[in-house]
């Protein structure tokens, strides 16, 4: 064992560092109880073993036999244990009253999400057909009206013509009635 300034200690097996617990480990699996004051017997001291309580006498002989140390790993081991099962406890009683239904609203809150996505999405694609179908009509009617303007811009080039042909006949019925005109009067002069 060393001391190490600030009160630490350093346990040092074989060259090697090692805990507390583990040295005590080993001169416990040799039947060495360092800490047992009944370690040793001193002269003079008999008397006080004779007079011990049966209870105290079975307890001085527990710890001379070694078993004391696997009593105080079992009592240890219970705390440990007690110990973990009281956090095992709190996490089962945080998972149950914290993270479950916060979980639960989550993945109800996922749910509509996904719902929500998926309605948006399907608006989405109801709109796009609606646009091209809209398309689709509007090229129809324009196409109508390409059509009927080509129609019409032939009825008025037939009626252009007819107008240029009927002023064509004006004019030629208009010279004729002349060249009449003055012929006739000149037939009179």
């Amino acid at each position: 064992r060393q001391i190490i300034i600030g009160g630490r200690n350093r346990y040092l097996l074989n060259g090697h560092n090692v805990q507390q617990n583990q040295i005590q480990n080993l001169f416990h699996s040799v039947s060495l109880n360092v800490n047992n004051p009944h370690f040793l017997i001193m002269q003079g001291r008999i008397t006080k073993v004779i007079n011990m309580k049966p209870q105290e006498t079975l307890s001085m002989i527990e710890e001379a036999a070694g078993t004391r140390m696997y009593e105080n790993k079992k009592a240890g081991a219970l705390k440990t244990l007690e110990k973990k099962q009281n956090k095992v406890d709190e996490i089962n009683r945080l998972l149950s009253e914290e993270i479950t239904p916060t979980l639960e609203k989550l993945q109800r809150e996922r749910a509509n999400y996904m719902l929500w996505l998926s309605n948006n999405n399907e608006i989405e694609r109801l709109q796009r057909f609606v646009i091209a179908f809209e398309y689709v009509q509007v090229k129809h009617r324009l196409e109508n009206k390409n059509q009927q303007l080509d129609e019409m811009e032939s009825t008025l080039r037939t009626l252009v013509d007819a107008i240029n042909a009927l002023n064509k006949r004006q004019k030629e019925a208009q010279q004729e009635m002349k060249d009449r005109t003055a012929k006739r009067d000149d037939q009179r002069s």
